[in-house]
């Protein structure tokens, strides 16, 4: 069920289970580096490799990461 309230780690079509919500503010945190860094070595951990501590399905995994990247770089 998908609450009216929303939080900074919450929307509409996704709702985060309270120990996937720290887990995904750190790919969030760890995809906006990348982002401004652009070109270059990278060498702190991925956003992908960080939402795959939490062993989520490859679906749960794929809503996620579309959350991260629906956060970083807008929705339109």
């Amino acid at each position: 069920m998908t609450s009216a309230r929303h939080t900074p780690f919450s929307h509409p079509g996704l709702d985060l289970k309270p120990r996937e919500a720290p887990v995904v503010r750190r790919a969030i945190e760890a995809y906006r580096e990348v982002k401004v860094r652009g070109k270059g070595p990278f060498r702190g951990p991925t956003a992908d490799h960080i939402l795959d501590e939490l062993n989520p399905t490859p679906a749960r995994w794929a809503e996620l990461a579309a959350y991260v990247i629906e956060t970083v770089e807008g929705s339109g």
